[in-house]
């Protein structure tokens, strides 16, 4: 699994400026879901959803609010236990499973090293990677930092919130209600809670650029150089011993990149593509997925390997560096991007599946499938085991659209959330080419653009529509011309169908304990890793 990387981006999917024979491979050697969708438009809830096969809000990895993916490694937010992942069934059924790269799902719940949310707790034989993510401040220019994208007055907020609190403190004791002691603890308190926010907020490298081996810290911060061949034959290491061992496996490969900071772990990609250091890491991320292709054909077990590739939303096309240079991908003919909600370019994602003797060599599928979809097609058709009996699945068993046996898609309507609401749905009636997309809500985009301004928000400033806009994406897949709701006598009772089939899903969303509540988010000491206290500085042994 890519991050962030956008549909247009690949070349199988029309790029034909960036080169990426390995994923194409993929595509020419099984199929391409040129519809295929995430089930959020960033990546922690979109994380959740594949492992589990269910949409985010139903396991509680659905915001309510701004901050829509976990933010430190030293907070209480993840994936909940009760949850079953993919991984957690190939286990029990008899399979080595392993992850390498991101995680983004939490870590710890309650005290340091209880590792609730950690991998090996959801499945996973064994872990290597980032607790986290990749963000912008890990790199080396101290000037580049992801808060300041997103608030580039903080500082000065943060510096007037101390004013106003100096200032209270003085106005209470002129006032004769508190006395040079209450004073003196009012200006205490807002010098403390201020100096929290500033540490957490600023000091996202030292908080959060970490690599665990399981439930091992062993480099603090991260270092770039080589990171890609290392997670290369970590993963190689994985599948050889498991073919050793006489297990079947299960490697999820999660790949740093494309997200920001971008990097060339190898130095042959470094200027090698026409689109200048984001195209690099793209061609960078495609040979490391030709390296798996190869390890598989060198170990003999690619006949006999089901290999699927995405990535967990679209394309970021607000990211710029700090000369104003687009490191975000290109999501195509598609509006939007990454953190927009129910737009496709941000939730309609580059995917290929090859399963030989399975699924057919070229096939193409045009018809809507999403990324929860592997959940229920894995259990079903590859493990032969049930579906959860005591929870709802929102996947749908792909397999007969991979083996052509249908070519009508499994859903009749797939729900765009962007946090915990609804933005947009997309309807394929059974019958006829047609499919529908209804939106009633979309970004409120930058004048001239289709980008606001480094995210766009799902509340605040979002614009509602009513009536809502309609699409028919199979004729209009760029969305540009939505129906007449006056005159169009289709609009109406589409709609009303839209709109039943939208409650009776709200009927089924049961209320669970919110993984994005403030107090999940916090920034925790006593939950901080830090490697060789109290220098928290650390290199890998293994590779050091």
């Amino acid at each position: 699994m890519a991050d962030d990387l956008g549909y247009g981006d690949v070349g199988c999917f029309g790029n034909g400026t960036i080169s990426t024979p390995h994923i194409d491979s993929i595509a020419d050697q099984g199929a391409k879901l040129t519809h295929h969708l995430t089930a959020a438009a960033v990546c922690t809830p979109s994380r959740a959803a594949f492992l589990t096969g269910r949409y985010p809000i139903r396991s509680g990895m659905a915001s309510h609010h701004h901050v829509d993916v976990i933010p430190y490694v030293a907070c209480t937010s993840g994936l909940p236990q009760s949850e079953i992942t993919f991984a957690k069934v190939a286990q029990q059924a008899g399979y080595q499973t392993a992850l390498i790269g991101k995680w983004h799902l939490g870590m710890n719940c309650h005290s340091f090293g209880d590792n609730c949310h950690h991998p090996l707790n959801h499945g996973f034989d064994y872990f290597y990677g980032l607790p986290l993510t990749n963000v912008k401040d890990f790199g080396d220019d101290d000037h580049s930092l992801v808060i300041l994208a997103h608030r580039p007055n903080l500082r000065l907020q943060l510096a007037a919130g101390l004013i106003c609190g100096i200032v209270a403190a003085f106005v209470l004791k002129r006032q004769g209600i508190v006395g040079k002691t209450g004073s003196g603890i009012v200006i205490t308190l807002f010098c403390a809670i201020l100096s929290y926010a500033y540490f957490a907020l600023f000091h996202f490298k030292l908080l959060n650029s970490v690599m665990m081996r399981n439930f091992e810290y062993v480099e603090q911060p991260m270092q770039f150089a080589n990171l890609t061949q290392h997670l290369i034959k970590e993963g190689v290491d994985f599948m050889e011993q498991s073919i050793s061992g006489g297990k079947p496996f299960l490697l999820f490969m999660s790949w740093l990149q494309v997200h920001t900071v971008l990097y060339n772990s190898n130095p042959e990609f470094v200027g090698h593509s026409k689109h200048g250091e984001y195209g690099d890491n793209v061609e960078e991320m495609d040979w490391s997925v030709g390296q798996i292709l190869k390890a598989l054909e060198h170990l003999g077990v690619k006949e006999n390997t089901i290999v699927y590739f995405s990535s967990d939303n679209g394309g970021h096309v607000e990211e710029c560096n700090l000369a104003g240079d687009r490191e975000g991908g290109y999501n195509g003919i598609y509006r939007g991007g990454k953190l927009q909600g129910g737009q496709d370019g941000g939730i309609r994602v580059p995917t290929a599946i090859m399963w030989p003797g399975v699924i057919p060599a070229g096939l193409e599928i045009h018809e809507p499938t999403s990324m929860m979809d592997f959940f229920p097609t894995l259990l079903s058709s590859v493990l032969d085991q049930r579906l959860p009996p005591d929870r709802v699945i929102d996947g749908r068993n792909m397999y007969p659209l991979l083996t052509g046996e249908s070519w009508v898609s499994p859903h009749e309507y797939l729900y765009h959330y962007c946090d915990s609401e609804i933005h947009a749905v997309r309807y394929r009636p059974r019958k006829g080419d047609s499919v529908w997309k209804l939106f009633y809500t979309t970004p409120n985009w930058q004048p001239g653009s289709e980008g606001c301004h480094f995210i766009c928000e799902c509340y605040g400033d979002a614009v509602r529509h009513d009536p809502p806009l309609l699409y028919d994406i199979t004729a209009d897949p760029s969305e540009r011309n939505p129906l007449n709701a006056t005159t169009d006598a289709r609009y109406q009772a589409i709609v009303r169908q839209i709109n039943t089939a939208v409650e009776e899903h709200k009927n089924t969303i049961e209320e669970v304990p919110s993984q994005f509540a403030i107090s999940k988010l916090l920034w925790l000491p006593w939950l901080q890793p830090c490697c060789n206290f109290p220098y928290c500085n650390c290199k890998d042994p293994v590779y050091n």
